[in-house]
């Protein structure tokens, strides 16, 4: 009869651990992540700041700056939606990343889907993540929605979009941080505990939850490669034992 195997018993030398360890550096690489937030953080402020403007220009009366605001957004928009699936933005990204990792080069965890183009369903999905964003803004614009509101509203999308990200692509736990962190700041605002800008600055109850969560996320990730990445170099070094068990891919967790 089969016994489970104990991946804890391994041996320091076992490369059943160099495979463990290797397989969550692989997982828990987050610079790719860190640029594509970069840019997307840029083109979304400048979608944020077009939609305070329609605002302003609205409740003032101000058709001229209302109509320039709505025209930014839109194209800003468009350029985020252009850059998320052209290839350029995505060769762009690869190239930024592979000049941050220097010398520790390419590396990737083997799964069924990696080399697949992503499926037209979650296309559709990150276009209608787009799309009800707009619609809140636009809501936000003709005071339908208060702007107070408007990060609650967004989770209501935004946080089974990124768990169905993260399950589909298969992310490290450290992706999970970004959905629950920002669920956690809906529901704490909508309880009425004082996270939340006053005035001008309400607009940074957006800006800070989405990409403070994300960054929170991504940065766990990366801190916890360097640590995977320490730990793979240990074992590299301390060698090899002199004779391995054959090693399957169900020993290695």
């Amino acid at each position: 009869m089969d016994t489970p195997t104990n991946v804890d018993s391994f041996q320091g030398g076992d490369p059943r651990l160099m495979i463990r360890w290797a397989r969550r550096y692989a997982k828990s690489r987050t610079i790719s992540f860190l640029v594509q937030w970069v840019f997307i953080v840029i083109m979304v402020l400048s979608i944020g700041v077009a939609g305070s403007l329609t605002n302003i220009a609205y409740r003032s009366g101000n058709m001229a700056l209302f109509s320039v605001s709505v025209v930014v957004m839109g194209l800003t928009i468009l350029a985020l939606t252009w850059f998320s699936v052209s290839k350029w933005g995505s060769d762009l990204i690869w190239r930024i990343t592979q000049w941050l990792y220097g010398n520790e080069g390419y590396v990737s965890y083997s799964e069924a889907h990696a080399n697949q183009s992503m499926p037209l369903w979650i296309t559709a999905l990150g276009g209608g993540l787009v799309v009800y964003h707009l619609i809140g803004a636009l809501l936000i614009s003709f005071g339908y929605l208060h702007l107070h509101y408007m990060q609650p509203f967004s989770a209501a999308y935004m946080v089974p979009f990124l768990a169905i990200m993260i399950l589909y692509q298969r992310l490290g736990f450290w992706a999970w941080f970004w959905p629950v962190l920002y669920a956690l700041h809906a529901f704490l605002l909508l309880r009425g505990f004082p996270l939340g800008f006053r005035g001008q600055w309400q607009l940074l109850d957006m800006v800070v939850s989405v990409f403070g969560c994300g960054l929170a996320a991504i940065l766990s990730g990366h801190l916890y490669s360097r640590f995977a990445l320490w730990k793979l170099k240990r074992l590299v070094q301390s060698g090899l034992p002199a004779e391995n068990a054959p090693v399957s891919e169900d020993d290695v967790p």
